[in-house]
């Protein structure tokens, strides 16, 4: 059995987002998720000692890891992280990290996977959709799941303003700001078809992220167009999306945008053997 193992931890989009209520500490929520090709690189070694350690201070993986650790008897381990999920972007790149970290566990001890998912999935509130990828409804606290037929693949063009949003401080506002009822089977259906889907897009953080970072706005109005399907905010933000049919016109949008931007795509793990 290896002592080392790399794992992929892909990015998320929450194509619509609306905040439902509260449990306990937590807030729930309705979302549509959707991986994209964008990943972080984890690296999970094993230790001759019982320690758990990362290059990366305050590392959410490390509970995680401390979790599987007591549940399965494991020795310890150190975590190494090649970053390219900017943080505070809304992104999930933090519970993408945990997830991609919970697989390697896996693999590298050869544990059950669907034990390793049960013992995790309810840490974080993205852990559970980024340890299983593709298309899914999440409500409550993200982690429960109603995995959906994949999407057609879109180019999917990201717009990165300057500085993030807090996600503690975005929801904090939402907690004083009206809240929106996301029609997520209009949303899907509709981009299952190929059609413009920006009528059924919700997002309950962008109201708290425009007033937490003015940079907002303005991209937004920069990147909407006619031939995107759809644009928005994922998660609480920063990162701005636009979906497009064509890599060339969502590379076309990001020259004229005034901000760092990428272009990479939607990914079914199935389809795509991610």
């Amino acid at each position: 059995m290896s002592d080392s193992i790399k794992e992929r931890a892909y990015a998320k989009l929450n194509l619509a987002l609306s905040v439902t209520g509260r449990t306990g500490s937590y807030h729930t929520i309705e979302t549509l998720f959707q991986s994209i090709d964008l990943y972080d690189t984890v690296t999970l070694s094993k230790r001759d000692d019982k320690q758990i350690t990362s290059d990366f201070e305050g590392d959410n993986s490390l509970v995680v890891l401390s979790v599987l650790q007591k549940a399965f008897g494991l020795g310890g381990m150190h975590l190494s992280t090649e970053k390219h999920i900017p943080l505070a972007g809304g992104l999930g790149g933090s519970s993408a990290d945990s997830a991609a970290a919970a697989l390697a566990c896996a693999r590298l001890y050869g544990l059950s996977l669907q034990e390793v998912f049960n013992c995790v999935k309810d840490l974080f509130g993205d852990i559970a959709f980024q340890m299983t990828m593709g298309t899914a409804v999440g409500r409550g606290i993200g982690s429960d799941l109603t995995p959906l037929a994949p999407l057609p693949t879109y180019y999917v063009l990201l717009a990165f303003p300057k500085t993030g949003v807090s996600t503690k401080e975005a929801y904090a506002l939402c907690d004083r700001t009206p809240h929106l009822n996301a029609d997520l089977t209009a949303l899907y259906e509709a981009l299952m078809r190929g059609e413009k889907a920006q009528g059924h897009y919700v997002n309950d953080l962008l109201t708290p992220a425009l007033e937490l970072n003015d940079e907002i706005a303005p991209l937004l109005r920069e990147m909407e167009d006619d031939i995107s399907l759809l644009t928005g905010m994922s998660g609480s933000g920063s990162t701005l999306f636009s979906l497009y049919k064509t890599e060339d016109a969502a590379r076309a949008k990001a020259a004229t945008l005034s901000v760092p931007t990428l272009v990479t795509a939607t990914i079914n793990p199935d389809a795509d053997g991610k």
